[in-house]
């Protein structure tokens, strides 16, 4: 049995629960929410304090979601190709996903953690334009994204991301861009749990 300690609501996570769907484990995983534990045992875990963290069968722990996913492609298979150019374009494009998500939490944190003074414009500037040129790229690129049998890493990345910028109001995506939206619908109805893993505030 694997436990995982994670939020309902960190889309990091989120991309873990999906990657399990995949590899077909995720009815072995033991669920336990960050602030059901002392800081403590969180940060003896991962002295970084982020979650998720993947405690395996044999005790040891795993952290960062690229590190848990990579494991979970390893025992089950389909996530990332282990060789040759298609690993190079799925593990590039879970880097452009996982920039999005990035980007998406710093503006959200901008504003929770700016101690009750007008969060700086430029560095929101900073973090809105790597999500607004990254999404026209993704209009025009994003036919090439999903495959007939199945989801990759690069595609469950994406999934999380454009659903966080709307859970969190991050940014209106949709508009001007029917082809990401016709990826993220059929994305959204196929990919297995991802109804299962909408996130919780």
């Amino acid at each position: 049995m694997y436990k995982l300690t994670f939020s309902p609501a960190s889309p990091y996570v989120r991309k873990v629960l999906l990657s399990a769907y995949s590899a077909g484990i995720e009815g072995k995983i033991e669920l336990i929410t960050a602030d059901s534990q002392d800081n403590s045992l969180l940060r003896s875990q991962n002295p970084l304090g982020k979650i998720p963290i993947l405690q395996k069968p044999d005790g040891f722990f795993l952290f960062d979601s690229r590190v848990i996913i990579d494991y979970f492609n390893r025992i089950g298979g389909g996530l990332i190709p282990m060789d040759g150019p298609e690993r190079d374009i799925v593990l590039s494009r879970s880097a452009l996903a996982e920039g999005l998500i990035d980007a998406s939490l710093l503006v959200v944190y901008s504003d929770r953690y700016s101690g009750g003074e007008v969060p700086s414009k430029v560095w929101l500037e900073l973090q809105l334009g790597k999500i607004e040129r990254t999404l026209d790229f993704l209009e025009k690129d994003i036919i090439n994204w999903t495959k007939p049998s199945g989801f990759d890493a690069a595609n469950i990345g994406l999934g999380v991301a454009l659903g966080y910028m709307s859970f969190r109001n991050v940014q209106e995506w949709q508009i001007g861009r029917p082809q990401l939206q016709k990826w993220f619908d059929y994305v959204a109805s196929s990919l297995p749990g991802f109804s299962k893993t909408i996130p919780a505030a």
